[in-house]
């Protein structure tokens, strides 16, 4: 009869941490979406270029905080690459983050051939991602923003 106690105690235990487990990765695999607004609204990309940064105000849904977000995992992906976070501040229930504008117009301007086929005076629209996580490792954040790019040189 023990026996059976304890084997029934283990199965009991195994299966709570099974469900915890399952209820984890889920929220980490489907993620939290963010809101995300990202100014300037629209970049012209000229060589000596204008002003010093990137900036995206990140704000979640109600259920979370903006003060247990680990902005060192914050990044602003630019068409496939990801840039760092160069300054931060929270303002009331948003966190604003900074990005060097030099590395994204860099970036953006990497991929010009592919975007302007070697046209002058063009206008796109890029799509420019920003992901983080919780501090608690519990999940994870995204939310996007479509920005103008004009480009007046190659």
């Amino acid at each position: 009869m023990r026996k059976h106690t304890v084997l029934m105690a283990l199965a009991l235990a195994f299966s709570l941490i099974m469900m915890t487990q399952l209820v984890t990765t889920q929220v980490s695999a489907n993620g939290i979406t963010a809101n995300v607004n990202i100014d300037p609204d629209s970049l012209l990309l000229t060589e000596e270029g204008n002003g010093k940064w990137i900036t995206a105000y990140i704000g979640l849904p109600d259920s979370y905080d903006v003060n247990n977000i680990n902005v060192s995992s914050v990044t602003l992906e630019v068409m496939g690459k990801n840039v760092t976070v160069s300054k931060y501040d929270i303002q009331g229930n948003k966190l604003m983050v900074k990005f060097d504008r030099a590395i994204v117009v860099s970036q953006i301007r990497e991929l010009l051939p592919m975007m302007v086929h070697m046209t002058p005076h063009v206008k796109e629209e890029v799509t420019l991602e920003v992901t983080g996580k919780l501090c608690d490792g519990t999940a994870v954040f995204r939310g996007s923003d479509t920005i103008k790019v004009f480009i007046t040189q190659l």
